[in-house]
This record gives C-alpha cells, structure tokens and sequence, in this order.
C-alpha cells in the first residue's frame, strides 16, 4: 500500500500507560458492589475508569457490534479502551489484538498499540482492518497533535500516518486494498474581523452568531465549522472535492465495494433547503417549518455521488434523507440499496401522491443513477462465515462492563477482560429501578441510593434528568454523561440520586407530544410533562418516606437545561439547589442571540415573542419568571458549544434580582466533557454544590477554600431572600 502523505513512527509500547490489568484477565471474580472494607467510589474512580472506546455505545447505544473488530479472514480481532489520565490531562486509548483459535484457552491480549489525546478527540478511533489481514488502518492523533488517518501492520509493528493535513481529520473511509482513501477535515478557522478591508469599511452582519461577532472568529460556530471533503489515490496528493456550505462531521462516508464510487452523507442548513422538499408529507408536521422561517441547520439531510474516477462530486437525486438510511453495496460495487424518499419531479400525480407520503427501498445503479423500487428482502447480505466467536460486553445497572467471549457450538463461555478489576476496593452502592406514573403514562427511572442506605430514613435528594438506561452500568446516572451528572458520587455522599426518565412503553410518545392540553405544540407538551414527571416522582418518593422534601435539587443538561428551568419557574415543588450545564434555556435572549427556528418557538408555544405572542412567552419563559426562582444555582458553559452567552439571561437576571448565582466556564471544553480535568471541575463541582445547599457540608480541603468563600456569600443572599419572602406584607 502507497499512499503520497506517508510517515512512519516508531512505536513504544509501555505496560505502566496501557489501560488494563493484565494480571486480572484471567479473573473471573465478579467485582464487589458492597464490600465492608471498600471505600466510597469518588468522581476520580470515574475519570480513571477503563472503558470501551467506541463513539456509539459512547452516546448510547448498545454494545454489541462494537466489541471486536474481526478482520476479514475472522482469524483475529482488536479490541479498543480508553481510560482518564488525571496526572496528564490526556485520555489514554489502548489497541489490544487477540488471536481467535486461542481467545478461550488463553486469552491474553497483544498490547498493539497505545496512544493518547489532550484534545476532546479520540486517540484511536474508527478501526478497520485491510484485505490483507494484517493492516488496520484508524483515526489516530497524540497530545499536541492533529487527528490524521493512520494504519499499523500487526507483523512488524510499523505504525504510519497516511495523510498530514493541516487541521483535524474527522471521519473516513478507506477501500479494502488501501488505495483510495476519502476524509474529511476541518475547514482553517476564519477570522470576522482581520481584513483590512473590514477595519476601514466595517461589515455587514446576516447570517453571523453573536458569540462568532464577539469573539471575532468562527471557532465554534456550526456556520463557521465546516468541513472540507478529500478524495487521496495512490502516489497522489490529495484532492478536494467541489462540496461546500454542507455540515458533513460524522455522517456516512463509503466506499463501494470496487471503489470507483462512494456516497457521501451531508446535512442541510435550513437556508440551503430545496423549496420542492416542502411538499413531502414528513412523519412530524414541524419539520415543514424549517422551509419557512428556519435558520441554521435542520434534520434534513441527502447524499452525494463521488466518481473516484473523475473526481466529481454530484447529488445522488433530489430528495431529503431524515437521518441517514443504512447502505448495502451490491458485490460489485455496481448498484447500492437504501430506504428514502424518491424524488416528486417526473412522475404522474398518483405516484407523486404516493412518494410524498412514502419511503421506499430502492436499489440505485452506476454510473446512470438510474433507481427502482425493490423489497428489502432483495438488499444484499454480507456472505460471512458463521463466526468462530462471540465477543459481548455484559453489564448492568450494578455490575460494571466485563467482556466475555463464547463459542456458539459448545456454549462454552469465558472471562475475557475485566475492565475494572480495581472495582473490588470500591463501594459503588447501588442502583434500583423506579417506576411511576405521570398524565397515566407509566415512566422508568434510576434510584442511585447511598451505601449504608436504611429503609425508612429520609434523604436528599438530586433529580437528573435527560434520560435513563436501565441496562447500562453508569457512574454519571446516564452512560458517561459526565458534563455535571455525578449520581454515584452523590450518593456515596448520603444523597439519593434519581435519574429521570424513560417510558416504559416507546409508544406513548405519540401520547405525550400529542397531548394539547400540556402544550399547544409537541415540544412544548414533552417541556411540560417533563416537570410534571419531576413532581410525580418526587410525591412518589415523599409517599415511600425515601426522600426530604425539604431538601431537593435538580440538574439539566443540554436540552433537558430548559425543562429544569421551567421546573424552577413554574413547578409546585420547592428546590434546595439546582445546576444548569451547557444547554438551552427556552428564554427570549437565546431566541435573539443565536438565531431563532422552529424548535425554540415550540417550546414556548410555537410562535416568536413579539406583539401579542410576547404575551404567552412571559408566561412560559423561564427567563421572564426568574423572580419565582428560589433555589441557589450554579450555571456552567462549555466554549466548544454556544459559549458563555447561551446562559447569560439566567447568570444576568439572578444577579440583577440579587440572588444566589455562580456561572463556571469551560472555555476548550466539548459539549460532552472528554478531558480529564474539566470532567473533575464539572462533577465534583456538582457534589460540593448540593452538599454545600442541601447537607450545610464543605469539603475540607484547603484547594477549595476560595469556593467556599464565594459560596457563604451566596449565602447571605439566600438568607436575605428568604427573609424577605417571609416578611410580613405592609
């Protein structure tokens, strides 16, 4: 394999980085949950934890699938982790091989490779092996470096970067002999302000965010970010393909199977819309919107044809894609298969009729892109051999991830990593199942309960919202969703934590979205259900004598920021204490600083806050009721989103009105914290911040001091409210 930007490293492997015991691979011990000897599991346990490292089961979905990554042949396969380094900051990613014939005799793993990151990017992602069998080619970057497509044969440990582009690589795809690569890459960041041009005769301001404006440069903002796509032959140098103004990031990239083509996935910006698309009857009446009134980017997204050949780049037809449908190559890369909308041009008015409200499989042939309706029983299938092995993560709500491996003839089952042997020392306390009913839909949360939890006694309590997952082991309360949530640390510190919510039937969705007395539109009803389902659980815990009422918080996060906004303006429940991270607030200043859509106007009942509809928005905006907010609270922003404006109207309104606030920014950070150090400041800040309001408890150690400091001023405030809500009228 020849490619035009190759470099070769040098590879060290060191047994003190690699991010599993290899002395507990053998063990098949399972890890103490309660042990009397164990300490308190602590938010470091968490940032040191190993994990697997896949970006999927990362956000959420299941494992399997995303274990091991056989090569072609099934003779071998690698497994990917990653785990915290607090000392460095970094994340540390381990690429461990396993021969198959000998995985359940002994199954000791070839540490391949390890590598680290000091970015909010992973250090080994995207793994596939060659033809050969012998290469695996990966996104792969070290601290201080740009992600770049890299590959190392397991023979001769030769580990090379296959491109050296300028800014950050962030998805691929690579054909089976290596000789044709396709990436993408982050566009150079653009300055708003550096041309002379600009410093003598000014600019004029459409479509820039104000956070972009005021910061003078594009870093972060989803018009500025773009991504630019490259097609890399052989000896050649790479050549970027005529695609523009399209957020491409993780979407599909893919060869076929002969490489003379592949698709591309690329969304859409509501102002880059076909206005043709409007007549397509979506499964959500909302999405038509976003033909309307909408900016910025939408659901929507198509695919584009690349002749590797020619170098061209063009639609595949035109007609919208609503998250992107599955690809099936045929096996000579000839023709592909996916479900979609067809387009409504050329057809007659009963097919026209029948293709707005319809999608349909189909199978579309190259180069012509000539398309028919087939059944998805005519897709092609994959001709494998019956795997040798299974290889599964297996976990659960109180038993961390351990990977096994079986073989499917005999059953026969073994241990073949123990993640976290370390596990054995720690208290992890444990986690229940709770279920209750909000509006007559039956809702399943998670109970995470101290250690030396007693039946009977009364604790504190934190509501985290944003979803619960009753089948995943977690420290945060939601997979690894450590932008704030601590559930574990909470309770290891006396508090109950309730992770919220599921339905337990996925169907009544349609009822809760649909439910016009809640909202006059979806978002608005799933706002309001939201703070009911807060109310519910915490009555229902109040009846079982579980909970202190008196002594209650609760956290957002992203979306769920609003929903616990509204909670503390609107909700017949009083909090103790509340944290609000990274998210939308559904006020009036989001609306006008970045840019209104749909979405936000649904949540406050679906028209913009201007003339009469300012009226209900007073009403239903959290930040036109922040005089109702009682509850400490503690705001925090991450830079690599919408930056510190995103929760100023709360950080401002609270101040103006006198009571207690703080606002933390990460300004590197991501969204979903990844570095080490951030994820310390964000979740130990969140224990500290409801044991300070919620158990009148500080953290002695003389680091924290100047918090502590901050916080008895905040709490003079409190004081000084709460004496004025009581004070007797004149």
């Amino acid at each position: 394999m020849a490619m035009h930007t190759r470099l070769t490293y040098s590879v060290t492997l060191s047994l003190t980085t690699i991010a599993v015991s290899l002395s507990a691979l053998s063990s098949v011990a399972q890890t103490s949950l309660s042990a009397p000897s164990a300490r308190p599991v602590n938010v470091e346990d968490a940032i040191q934890m190993t994990r697997l490292a896949d970006q999927d089961y990362f956000r959420g979905a299941d494992s399997k699938g995303h274990v091991a990554i056989f090569s072609s042949d099934e003779k071998r396969f690698v497994v990917v982790l990653r785990k915290g380094n607090l000392e460095q900051n970094t994340n540390e990613y381990s690429l461990l091989l396993y021969r198959t014939a000998d995985t359940l005799h002994s199954p000791h793993p070839d540490i391949l490779l390890t590598m680290s990151s000091s970015s909010n990017r992973d250090a080994i992602s995207k793994v596939r092996w060659l033809r050969d069998n012998e290469t695996l080619v990966f996104l792969g970057e070290n601290p201080g470096e740009l992600g770049q497509v890299c590959s190392i044969n397991i023979k001769n440990r030769r580990l090379e970067r296959l491109t050296n582009h300028g800014t950050a690589i962030t998805n691929y795809d690579i054909t089976a002999d290596g000789q044709k690569l396709l990436f993408l890459a982050y566009t150079p960041a653009k300055s708003l302000r550096a041309s002379e041009q600009i410093r003598r005769d000014g600019m004029v301001i459409k479509d820039q965010l104000l956070s972009d404006l005021l910061a003078g440069n594009c870093a972060a903002s989803v018009y500025c970010i773009q991504q630019e796509l490259f097609l890399q032959k052989e000896q050649q140098p790479p050549m970027q393909l005529p695609i523009r103004d399209l957020a491409l990031d993780d979407e599909p990239l893919s060869f076929s199977p002969d490489g003379k083509y592949a698709l591309v996935g690329a969304n859409m910006f509501a102002e880059d819309l076909p206005r043709e698309w409007s007549g397509y009857t979506f499964p959500n009446d909302e999405l038509h919107r976003f033909f309307t009134d909408a900016k910025g980017s939408t659901p929507f997204g198509r695919y584009f044809v690349v002749d590797t050949e020619r170098g061209s780049m063009e639609p595949l037809w035109n007609a919208p894609m609503i998250q992107f449908a599955p690809l099936a190559w045929a096996p000579h890369g000839d023709s592909v298969f996916l479900r979609a909308y067809l387009p409504l041009d050329g057809t007659d008015p009963t097919e026209k009729k029948a293709r707005e409200q319809n999608q349909y499989p189909v199978e579309v042939r190259f180069p012509g892109r000539e398309y028919r309706k087939v059944s998805e029983e005519q897709f092609p299938t994959e001709k494998t051999a019956k795997a040798p092995l299974h290889v599964a993560l297996e976990e659960d709500l109180n038993v961390p991830p351990k990977i096994f491996v079986s073989e499917p003839q005999t059953q026969r089952k073994e241990l073949l990593l123990d993640l976290n042997p370390q596990f054995s020392e720690l208290n992890l306390g444990k986690a229940e199942r709770f279920e209750w009913k909000n509006e007559g839909i039956e809702l399943v949360g998670g109970l995470y309960l101290p250690p030396d939890y007693k039946e009977g006694n009364r604790y504190p309590v934190v509501v985290q919202t944003h979803g619960f997952d009753p089948g995943r082991f977690s420290m945060d309360g939601l997979h690894e969703w450590s932008s704030g949530y601590a559930a574990r640390f909470l309770a290891a510190k006396g508090i109950v934590v309730l992770q919220m919510f599921k339905l337990k039937d996925p169907k009544d969705s349609n009822r809760v979205g649909g439910n016009r007395a809640l909202g006059a539109k979806e978002q608005q009803s799933w706002k309001k259900f939201t703070v009911y389902a807060v109310e519910s659980a915490l009555d229902s815990l109040d009846r079982r004598h579980l909970i202190d009422p008196a002594h209650v918080g609760i956290m957002g996060f992203s979306r769920t920021v609003c929903f616990a906004a509204d909670a503390l303006t609107h909700s017949k429940h009083e909090f103790g204490a509340a944290i609000l991270v990274d998210g939308i607030d559904c006020g009036y200043f989001g609306y006008v600083a970045f840019g209104s859509d749909p979405d936000k106007e649904d949540l406050n009942g679906g028209r913009p806050p201007f003339g009469e509809n300012l009226n209900v928005w007073q009403k239903e905006a959290p930040g036109f009721n922040l005089d109702k907010v009682h509850a400490p609270v503690r705001l925090e922003a991450h830079g690599a989103s919408a930056g510190v404006l995103e929760l100023w109207e709360w950080f401002s309104g609270l101040s103006r009105l006198r009571k207690p606030v703080e606002y933390v920014y990460l300004p590197d950070a991501d969204h979903m914290l990844v570095r080490p150090w951030e994820r310390r400041t964000s979740q130990e800040g969140a224990v500290d911040w409801f044991r300070f309001w919620l158990q009148d408890y500080e953290d002695p150690a003389p680091a924290k001091a100047e918090q502590y400091k901050r916080w008895h001023e905040l709490r003079k405030l409190q004081d000084e409210n709460e004496k004025k809500s009581v004070a007797p009228a004149n």
